[in-house]
């Protein structure tokens, strides 16, 4: 590994680990402020709408130095969550000053994560990307799993000004590790001055539109992830205290966790079966999840992190399937343009969520998820991007 890969998956796991706390402590506030599983479900689709704004990231990406997009993307969060724990302490905080904060700050994180992933490529081998994405995804699970097993706790123990002013910290220790650890030559591509923003976006959306079956992939995995972000957004309803929301996330992360670990052991199999067997099974163990859903708390949560497991080993061949369909100098528009298309309709799912909690019983939204994995399992073995040739010689490559 070497000392920039280092550097950036240190950063990677830290801010993770910030994210998770801020976004618990926001989450929690507004249930005790309001108790309203409306403002719950407003709360957690402005956390994810940012998503949908990564398409806008892609030509400045390209286009400027990726050091210094991450150095404001870390400046921006620790300012925000340095304005909410001030607001907190002086008894000026509101729900929705929390929720306008959380955007804001959610926004300026999501323009690090395609800043990062189209960054790697260019400091490793090709044959060393699919290791590389795991060790990001694994290192990022692992302290994940530590965060939300605790986070629960210590926002009982400390309260959420400390929770706020804790992350402010991190996020400026994260803002000087980029500035005097980070070592990268960077050679920005300047267009010519007649070609703007806008045509750099343009060539983003065209270059995604002309992968034809990939298209149709990419497309599928949007609807995938919002049907299951439906059934996510009514875990903090589901989960009475703060310990066991942190339970609900901590499940979610030992899963994806355990997934990307497999897959840097099976990730040379056949894409198509990768996809059908971890739909299959994450759509089954998640049916048991919801079966013991108000029987017995421990076979919920160990039949749920069972189908995150699936779930954490499809994401990283996804991933490495984008880095490797995607040409070099198309990638930070590219990428974005894919991440905004597949997240542009979670944040949605978790509206949905909180809203139709009020009418619909959260357990039968619960059931979703599982029931959504299931019909991708077929979709997947049928799927004409996954039985070509090119697909799978390109995976095993």
């Amino acid at each position: 590994m070497n000392r920039n890969i280092l550097v950036l998956l240190v950063v990677r796991v830290i801010a993770n680990f910030s994210d998770s706390f801020y976004f618990l402590a926001s989450v929690w506030y507004v249930k005790e402020t309001t108790d309203a599983s409306f403002w719950i479900g407003v709360t957690t689709f402005a956390a994810m709408i940012p998503v949908a704004f990564q398409v806008l990231y892609g030509p400045l990406i390209d286009r400027y130095s990726k050091k210094k997009l991450l150095l404001v993307a870390m400046a921006i969060q620790a300012m925000v969550l340095i304005v909410l724990a001030s607001l907190y302490a002086f008894g000026e905080l509101s729900v929705g000053i929390v929720i306008a904060g959380l955007f804001i700050a959610t926004l300026a994180s999501e323009l690090s994560y395609p800043t990062e992933y189209a960054l790697v490529p260019s400091l490793v081998r090709e044959s060393d990307l699919q290791k590389v994405n795991a060790w990001f995804t694994f290192t990022h699970h692992s302290l994940d799993l530590l965060c939300n097993a605790i986070a629960g706790f210590l926002l009982a123990l400390i309260g959420v000004g400390l929770m706020y002013m804790s992350n402010a910290v991190l996020y400026l220790f994260l803002f000087a590790v980029i500035v005097f650890f980070l070592r990268i030559n960077e050679t920005v591509t300047r267009t010519s001055e007649d070609v703007t923003y806008l045509t750099d976006l343009k060539v983003g959306f065209r270059y995604v539109w002309k992968l034809g079956s990939f298209r149709t992939l990419i497309a599928v995995f949007t609807c995938l992830n919002f049907m299951v972000s439906i059934s996510l957004g009514v875990l903090p309803i589901l989960a009475t205290t703060e310990n066991m929301y942190g339970l609900w996330l901590a499940a979610i992360s030992v899963g994806t966790l355990l997934g990307s670990g497999l897959s840097t052991r099976y990730g040379d199999r056949s894409l198509r079966w990768t996809f059908v067997f971890a739909t299959g099974i994450a759509g089954l163990a998640w049916c048991v999840s919801a079966i013991w859903l108000n029987r017995n708390v421990g076979v919920t949560l160990i039949s749920f992190g069972i189908a995150w497991i699936a779930i954490g080993m499809m994401g990283i061949q996804f991933q490495t399937l984008l880095q490797r369909q995607i040409q070099s100098e198309y990638l930070g528009r590219t990428l974005t343009v894919v991440y905004a298309l597949q997240g542009m309709l979670a944040p949605f799912g978790y509206l949905f969520g909180g809203m139709f909690a009020d009418w619909i019983n959260p357990n039968l939204l619960y059931l979703i998820g599982a029931l959504t994995l299931l019909v991708s399992s077929i979709y997947f073995k049928k799927s004409s991007f996954l039985t070509s040739h090119a697909a799978l010689r390109d995976q095993a490559g």
